[in-house]
Formats: structure tokens, sequence, C-alpha cells
């Protein structure tokens, strides 16, 4: 029973062999086919999708502006129609706070959406701030401001929750 207890352990030790050896060479034919930098027309087209980004975040920028203008104009009681209740106040603060924490949102994507917009004039964009690889282009279309790659991100991220 022991010779074929041996037996089993080698084969299972030869086959976890092989398997690293295959996950080994399909890693460095992913490395192989990954890009080194996007071209021309690509960068083209992310460029455009940060201007359209752009000018919808200064359309936001610009309603959150109006609404906290409004506020505003109703709280020195030239349009108020209601007295000045303690909740009807309270309101009215919450909504201006939460107005202001947009604006201020809106305002930091708007600058690293700028940040972008100058990496691309250098030509820098699409690389990782932290490692120098390429960035995958899913992550660029789903945060076309983004500055590190995934696994780059994922560890800043851990670390700032102090993990």
């Amino acid at each position: 029973m022991p010779a074929k207890s041996k037996k089993k352990t080698k084969a299972k030790t030869k086959s976890k062999a092989k398997t690293k050896a295959k996950t080994k060479t399909m890693t460095k034919n992913k490395a192989k086919k990954q890009k080194n930098k996007y071209t021309k027309s690509e960068i083209e087209q992310f460029k455009k999708r940060i201007l359209a980004e752009r000018e919808r975040i200064l359309k936001e920028l610009g309603r959150i502006e109006e609404s906290i203008n409004a506020a505003a104009e109703d709280q020195n009681g030239s349009n108020q129609s209601y007295s000045n209740h303690l909740a009807d106040l309270g309101t009215d603060y919450m909504e201006k706070e939460k107005n202001f924490y947009y604006a201020s949102q809106e305002g930091h994507y708007l600058r690293s959406l700028d940040e972008a917009l100058e990496r691309i004039e250098r030509g820098e964009y699409g690389f990782c701030l932290e490692c120098g690889d390429l960035i995958s282009k899913k992550r660029l279309d789903a945060v076309p401001s983004a500055k590190l790659c995934v696994p780059c991100k994922s560890n800043q991220e851990k670390q700032e929750r102090g993990r």
C-alpha cells in the first residue's frame, strides 16, 4: 500500500509542475501580446471622451451653482413665502451643504480630467504613474482620468485603509 501511495504522490507532483509550467508560458504569452502604448487614434478617442465628460461636469457645476444661488436668494427672504421654522431652516442648510459637497466632488473630478488632458499632451496618458505599465483599455474606458493601473490602485486603496 505505501508503494502505491508514493507513486500517486509523484504523479500529482509531476502534474502540478506541468500546470505551473503551462501557467508561466501563458503569462509570458500574455505579456508578449500586451501593447506597450496606445495608437494615436485610440488616444484621440480617449481625448474626445475626456472632453465630453469635462463638458458634462461643467454643465453640472453650472446647475449646482444656480441651485446654490437660488437657495441664497430664498434665504435672504426675497422669495420666502413660509415662516422661518427651525425644521425648514435645517432642511435649507442641509440642501446647501449637499450642493457644496457635490460641487466639491465635481470640482475634484474636473481637475483629474484636466490632468488627464495634460498627460495626453505630454504623451504620458495611459501609463501607470506608479509602476509605468500600460493601463488597461477597460480601465480607461471606465475611468478616463485613471492615473494608476488596477493592481497599483488596489494597493493604494489597501494602504489608505490601513491594511
